[in-house]
């Protein structure tokens, strides 16, 4: 993945990368390349959420007791 600090950065980079192949008419190579560049960028939104909803119910937790 290329440098995303963020899940906002990753998640406009994914729009970014719709919108250019819905918009133009990208040859292969580069479609290959958007293509894989989206889903890595999805998987490390995925892993994100993933790791942020543990941390909340860990905290919440933390506050139960």
């Amino acid at each position: 993945m290329s440098e995303q600090k963020t899940y906002k950065q990753a998640f406009q980079r994914i729009e970014q990368i719709v919108s250019e192949i819905e918009g133009e008419d990208p040859d292969v190579d580069k479609l290959t390349d958007l293509v894989k560049e989206g889903l890595d960028l999805l998987k490390y939104c995925k892993q994100h959420l993933r790791t942020t909803e543990e941390d909340l119910k860990s905290t919440l937790g933390d506050v139960d007791n």
